[in-house]
């Protein structure tokens, strides 16, 4: 588990920056606390589906788009 924790928050810097979003301006766009989002990022934190909804909402990404990423055909 905590290895798939990790590479959600990977993928969620990954898509972050690419949007050129800094964690302030994304914890805004995905409407949570950039201090939770930070923790999610580094993998400190559990995430659920709700949560995830809310990431991938604010990325401007479906959940499928999200996790086609060749780090999650490892798991």
């Amino acid at each position: 588990m905590p290895e798939t924790i990790e590479k959600i928050g990977e993928r969620i810097v990954e898509l972050r920056k690419a949007k050129g979003l800094s964690q302030q301006q994304f914890a805004y766009e995905a409407d949570m606390e950039r201090t939770y989002l930070n923790h999610i990022e580094k993998g400190r934190k559990n995430i659920s589906i709700a949560t995830l909804e809310k990431v991938t909402k604010g990325l401007g990404v479906t959940i499928a788009t999200f996790f086609n990423h060749p780090s999650f055909n490892e798991l």
